[in-house]
């Protein structure tokens, strides 16, 4: 029995050193839609940070995978009046990481979108006629590109699988109230139910990883090579009831849904050979862009630097006080 609980722990450790490296390649595919245009009130400040509303992935030159729910809540986006009709009102933002100075937000030009047809199905089909995926196309190449390939994890529940995005959207990013996190958020699961049952070419997959908005578009990957295996599109939401709530509410659970990787790959052989999708003349590389585009790098602040060492600001003296203040601190700080 020890020999066997020390092999188990060796496999551990082994797969947690995978999957940090799998998603250090990951993570530089990975993209945040956010407004192209942000009202603001009268004296209101453009947020450090723009809104998230989904999040999608780079999987070939200038071509972006998301939901088709997330490309359409986008296309609501409000716009300035003056604004030309063929113009989209949100942008693709890339977090590029340069070394020695921070991360660059990089913003991709979206050129159009590419929204699926109904399935035509012969026999028994349980899942939907549309499946909850859309493709972005926008205005950069030499992107960090991540592959699909629906083989990488065999399709099997208690199969370990990952999947990074920005569930929360940018609250989550400003969680303390200002921004401390400018990186996607990662989580590993398992799969836990292969819709309807065990099947080559499934409808969709259930992992037992909870999710926010935010995280629609999200790539589910291998967790020892980065290799898309599916989508990631909606939460299992539980209905529930209080004493006290006029009405019931939506709760999350650590269900969610992934569309299979095997309808992303026969879009993508079909977007490969339209012509609509290719690049336009004009189109430069993301090392061009860094470089000659004006560009928002989000520099490093709090205790620590980038290089790990404190700052030289000191710690005010420590002070013993009494509830009463307690509370009186707290709530000067919640109305500022």
């Amino acid at each position: 029995m020890k020999r066997r609980r020390d092999r188990a722990s060796r496999c551990g450790r082994i797969a947690e050193v995978d999957l940090a490296a799998t998603y250090q390649e990951v993570r530089k595919s990975i993209v945040a839609f956010v407004p192209r245009h942000i009202t603001l009130r009268e004296g209101e400040e453009a947020p450090e940070f723009p809104p998230i509303v989904g999040t999608g992935f780079i999987v070939d030159e200038g071509l972006v995978v998301t939901n088709d729910h997330v490309v359409r809540s986008l296309a609501r986006l409000p716009r300035p009046p003056e604004t030309p009709l063929e113009e989209w009102p949100f942008t693709a933002l890339l977090l590029h990481e340069i070394p020695t100075e921070g991360i660059a937000q990089v913003p991709l030009e979206v050129l159009g979108v590419g929204a699926l047809g109904e399935i035509q199905v012969k026999g028994h089909y349980y899942g939907p006629r549309r499946p909850d995926l859309a493709l972005v196309h926008v205005k950069a190449k030499g992107l960090p590109i991540l592959a699909v390939d629906s083989q990488a994890v065999p399709l099997k529940e208690g199969m370990v699988v990952a999947t990074a995005g920005f569930p929360m959207g940018t609250d989550a990013l400003r969680a303390p109230g200002y921004l401390h996190q400018i990186t996607p958020t990662l989580q590993q699961g398992i799969i836990s139910a292969v819709l309807p049952f065990s099947t080559p070419r499934p409808h969709a997959l259930m992992i037992n990883v909870m999710t926010q908005g935010g995280a629609s578009g999200s790539p589910v990957f291998a967790p020892d090579r980065p290799a898309v295996i599916g989508v990631l599109y909606a939460g299992l939401n539980e209905l529930q009831t209080s004493p006290g709530m006029p009405r019931p509410y939506l709760v999350p659970t650590n269900q969610t849904y992934v569309v299979p990787a095997h309808y992303l790959e026969r879009v993508l052989e079909k977007v490969r050979a339209d012509k609509a999708f290719e690049l336009p003349s004009d189109t430069i590389a993301l090392e061009e862009m860094l470089s000659h585009t004006p560009r928002h790098v989000l520099q490093p602040r709090g205790e620590f630097a980038l290089e790990g060492k404190r700052n030289t600001s000191q710690t005010k003296e420590i002070r013993s006080v009494k509830p009463s203040e307690i509370r009186t601190i707290d709530d000067s700080q919640s109305g500022s």
